[in-house]
């Protein structure tokens, strides 16, 4: 990624005023918009302008709404005779705002080009003030691809504790207890989080059903109901009521029969009067404004969450098959209502996870280690014994040195990566004081899934430079179809001769070209400027519904598994495609 130019602050002046106005001329655009615009960007106060300069000369300008995160207008200095700057100039503002969109004019087809070229995606056409506009997101792949080897621009500048306890092996209820009172501590103390007569909620990751299964715990995919029960204790001495809130995120519709399920009236007994069960999932919401409106301009969160005086997050130590890690930046996944749970595949998942942190603000998170979850996680992974609790104030430092007791690198996980880099919490080793057991006492590499997009006889897969999100969400769907094919055993279902030969494309850059005599199917926002060439799957990644509605499609005789609950899924289909409706 270039790094030989640097920014400095400008101001509106008639003289951009005539060097846009001379370039939409030039390209037979008409001053219509530019008018338009240069009023409008008059009556806000969020718009900065950005002087591109390169030794010592200005090269170009960036005009960017701060509050939206997009890029209005891209502009080379007029004399300029060398390589066009444009690139590198967004080289340096996506160092520094991390992920972002631009609107244009629809017939702009040379800024379109620049932008698509870079790695931008379009993915909304609206109508105003009778121009047709396009917005287009910056990839997610593309991003951190750009940016991997670099540092954030707005970095964290305080220095965080995580403190690690190690469990006795026995794991009894009271090492447990203990245990957590000891790594609180480390932290600070309980009463550093709660004062005497406040309200708090406990959540937990209680995802699925998954956990427990013909009578016997499978440990490590859900918070084990004994450090919850033990912390709610603890909070009981202090709290007026504690609530404990979830929404489940596969088995949606069915939270509290996932708390009966786990056994979480055993946790009310302890004083049904102050401790209450609240599924998020049918709470009330509250409209919240994300700050820089990054993939989403607004969230919806749970009512008992904004009510509360304190949040307490309690999720797993596992992996995702997807996200890399399944921790606390990856838990708030089920503080957000059912249908953005499926909206945020839409828009940008990890991205929607990053925003949510900034909506919802856990005053501590304990990483349940107990036991573990390798392999495929956040479901269907190996349980792996850990004996370890992973505590602190911050989501960003937790997670990396879980990830480190783990064996991962935390910037491989792309919701970790993004929350680093847009300042939400620090990676550095140097920015975070571990306290208590060592790490290298509780280390223990996890294995990570082996994650298979290879195609069949006459069914290709085109995933270069893909994330990790595409990929994990793609292997889980082809999964289903390397199986013996009931036309014909001797092969899998994959490898079934097609009339026509079939390709997935996903990832930003692909070398295959497209034929259009062949069944091509686009995954995701990164493939999107291809979707009127065969069939898209849109997403970031897409939702697994729908990559298997569209995978399975290339074989209709074969059923379609199922994700979650069908009629669930459909209904919340049909409520995303009514709310773009209304935004277009």
């Amino acid at each position: 990624m270039a790094k030989d130019i640097s920014f400095k602050t400008g101001r509106r002046t008639p003289t951009f005023f005539k060097l846009l106005r001379e370039r939409y001329l030039k390209d037979g655009i008409g001053e219509g918009y530019i008018t338009f615009k240069w009023e409008e960007w008059g009556k806000n106060s969020s718009i900065a302008v950005f002087r591109a300069v390169k030794n010592n000369r200005v090269v170009g300008w960036i005009f960017y709404d701060k509050k939206t995160s997009t890029i209005e207008e891209i502009l080379t200095e007029s004399t300029w005779k060398g390589k066009d700057p444009r690139p590198a100039m967004l080289d340096t503002l996506i160092s520094r705002e991390s992920l972002v969109a631009a609107s244009l004019l629809k017939g702009d087809k040379e800024k379109y080009g620049l932008l698509l070229e870079y790695g931008f995606r379009p993915t909304l056409y609206t109508r105003r003030n009778g121009f047709d506009l396009v917005k287009m997101e910056l990839s997610t792949s593309v991003l951190m691809k750009k940016t991997g080897a670099g540092k954030p621009f707005h970095a964290y500048r305080k220095k965080e504790r995580v403190a690690v306890e190690k469990i006795p092996s026995t794991q009894t209820y009271d090492e447990i207890k203990t245990g957590l009172s000891n790594l609180i501590d480390r932290l600070g103390g309980l009463r550093r989080f709660v004062k005497p007569g406040q309200t708090v909620a406990i959540k937990p990751n209680v995802v699925s059903d998954h956990g427990y299964k013909d009578g016997k715990i499978v440990g490590g995919i859900v918070t084990d109901i004994r450090v919850v029960k033990a912390l709610t204790e603890m909070v009981l001495g202090l709290a007026s009521h504690v609530y404990i809130a979830e929404g489940a995120s596969i088995n949606r519709s069915a939270t509290s029969k996932m708390f009966s399920h786990y056994g979480y009236d055993e946790i009310v007994a302890l004083d049904p009067h102050k401790v209450s069960l609240v599924d998020l999932n049918t709470d009330r919401f509250i409209e919240k404004q994300v700050p820089g409106c990054k993939r989403m301009s607004s969230r919806k969160v749970p009512a008992t969450l904004e009510m509360v005086d304190v949040i307490i997050n309690v999720p797993v130590l596992k992996i995702h098959f997807a996200a890399i890690s399944s921790l606390a930046i990856k838990s708030l996944q089920g503080a957000v209502p059912p249908i953005e749970k499926y909206m945020s595949h839409f828009f940008g998942l990890w991205q929607s996870l990053v925003n949510i942190h900034h909506l919802v603000k856990p005053k501590l998170t304990i990483i349940d280690g107990l036991t573990g979850l390798e392999d495929f996680g956040p479901v269907s992974g190996t349980p792996i014994k850990m004996d370890v609790l992973v505590g602190g104030t911050n989501p960003v430092a937790v997670d990396a040195v879980a990830m480190e007791i783990m064996g991962i690198d935390p910037k491989t996980s792309p919701p970790v990566f993004l929350a680093w880099m847009q300042g939400l919490g620090p990676l550095e080793k140097n920015k975070i004081n571990v306290v208590g057991t060592p790490i290298e006492e509780v280390a223990k590499k996890f294995v990570q899934p082996a994650i298979d997009v290879s195609g069949g006889a006459s069914f290709t897969i085109h995933a270069d430079e893909a994330c990790p999100g595409c990929k994990g969400y793609l292997h889980f769907v082809l999964s289903k179809l390397r199986r013996p094919d009931p036309q014909d055993p001797s092969r899998s279902i994959m490898d079934r001769p097609l009339e026509k030969k079939a390709n997935i494309f996903l990832g930003p850059s692909t070398a295959q070209p497209v034929n259009p005599d062949e069944i091509n199917i686009f995954m995701g926002v990164c493939q999107q400027h291809n979707a009127g060439l065969g069939t898209h799957m849109p997403g970031c990644p897409p939702h697994a519904e729908v990559i298997t509605k569209a995978v399975f499609g290339l074989f209709p005789d074969i059923e379609r598994p199922k994700y979650a609950d069908e009629t669930e899924e459909t209904k919340l289909g049909k409520m995303l495609e009514e709310i773009l409706e209304k935004s277009v």
